[in-house]
């Protein structure tokens, strides 16, 4: 199994919620690339955007499950990139970030766009993955 380090690096500031800096890989023996996963069900229904709470739960709970049909779990994430349509919204995704990773957070990037693939999807989220 690969050993990781993850680094807060003491020359910038602290992070700004649950996430690491850097992740130092060595010895990795696979790397998982995880496409962006949206609020949709297995049938492929979009969740109502009345309803972020719920939406963010089953993104990552799809990721986890993406992430489960090749061997690896939640705790095996070593980046994240989270796009959410709402900046309201990025509070709820720090808490969440917090539950999911409570040692070792990833290094992580919340970026702000102005929309996604569908009107009523308000989150997506990438993830990279290392055994």
């Amino acid at each position: 199994m690969a050993t990781r380090l993850f680094k807060n690096c003491k020359d910038v500031h602290e992070p700004f919620s649950n996430y690491s800096h850097c992740v130092e890989i060595e010895n990795p023996s696979k790397f998982l690339f995880c496409s962006g996963q949206i609020p949709a069900t297995k049938e492929g229904t979009v969740l109502s955007a009345s309803d972020f709470d719920a939406q963010r739960q089953l993104v990552f709970e799809n990721v986890k499950s993406v992430l489960g049909n090749s061997g690896a779990q939640l705790s095996d994430i070593v980046r994240l990139v989270t796009y959410l349509c709402r900046e309201e919204d990025v509070p709820r995704v720090r808490k969440l970030l917090s539950d999911y990773f409570p040692d070792n957070p990833p290094a992580n990037s919340v970026c702000l766009v102005k929309g996604l693939t569908h009107p009523d999807i308000l989150i997506e989220v990438e993830a990279t993955a290392v055994l």
